[in-house]
């Protein structure tokens, strides 16, 4: 699998596993599982392209900038 294609995976089970951790917290129900595997999710995500993380952090500075 590429770098490409396992980025877009772990962004579609960070999409699918936010759904799940809402329905849960609106249901009232523990989600600390799939709160841990988010958390691994976004690290690996982060882990994967770092370029991204700091290109996000720049435009949120340059805002208070000017």
């Amino acid at each position: 699998m590429s770098k490409h294609q396992t980025v877009k995976f772990i962004r579609m089970e960070l999409d699918k596993l936010n759904q799940e951790i809402d329905l849960r917290i609106i249901k009232g129900m523990n989600y600390a599982r799939e709160a841990r595997r988010h958390r691994y999710l976004t690290s690996q995500l982060n882990r994967l392209s770092p370029r991204s993380r700091w290109m996000g952090k720049l435009s949120f500075m340059s805002a208070f900038m000017f």
